[in-house]
């Protein structure tokens, strides 16, 4: 038996949008604010998160860092490194996984909005919305993939910057990449492609009437 009743009333559906909506913006235009203010702080201190190479380096990599620089909290693997004299580049890249994530948040915010209201409506086949999900997907796997990597080059650069990448550093040196926002993404695809058939069905059989 059909069910008469739906999970979400178009009313909800709609003050969800609109709340979406909001939040978008917010995070695109704080994210943003956040990381330009960071390039104004150019020669102060940058804060990056560091991974010692054991837990017992900790105290032997407090003791050798050069002036202006210090550990601030952490127990090796979660450190935090601060260090005055930072560069434009270094404050930016400290701060980028926010900027790239409140742009990602006000994109998708914008790319879902005309789908929720499409479904609120009752045609959640029409508007072009299987290729609004397909953007999105490639929005999440870029922003989920690129932004986390951010922060660590900045700390590559400040460690760099204090003559800590060599051998004979504590501090491990590289970049780790994540491809779950590539999994993410992939679904959303599904999910694209799941709406573009809706869309032809629903082409089709408003072509029969």
């Amino acid at each position: 038996m059909a069910r008469k009743s739906s999970y979400v009333s178009p009313s909800t559906v709609r003050g969800t949008s609109a709340f979406l909506g909001l939040v978008g913006i917010v995070a695109a235009v704080v994210g943003t604010l956040y990381a330009i203010n960071g390039a104004t702080q150019a020669g102060a201190a940058v804060e990056v998160a560091v991974e010692l190479r054991g837990t017992d380096a900790l105290a032997g990599a407090a003791a050798g860092l050069p002036y202006g620089a210090r550990l601030l909290t952490g127990d090796g693997i979660g450190t935090v490194l601060s260090s005055w004299d930072s560069t434009v580049a270094e404050q930016l890249l400290s701060r980028g996984d926010a900027a790239v994530l409140g742009l990602a948040v006000g994109l998708g915010a914008w790319l879902l909005g005309p789908v929720l209201e499409s479904i609120a409506a009752g045609r959640p086949f029409g508007g072009r919305n299987a290729r609004r999900l397909a953007w999105l997907a490639v929005v999440v796997a870029v922003a989920g993939s690129v932004g986390p990597l951010l922060p660590q080059f900045g700390a590559l650069a400040v460690l760099d910057r204090l003559g800590l990448v060599g051998p004979e550093s504590p501090f491990v040196v590289g970049a780790t990449f994540s491809f779950l926002p590539f999994v993410v993404g992939g679904l959303l695809l599904v999910l694209a492609e799941a709406f573009r058939q809706g869309e032809r069905i629903d082409s089709d059989v408003e072509g029969l009437v």
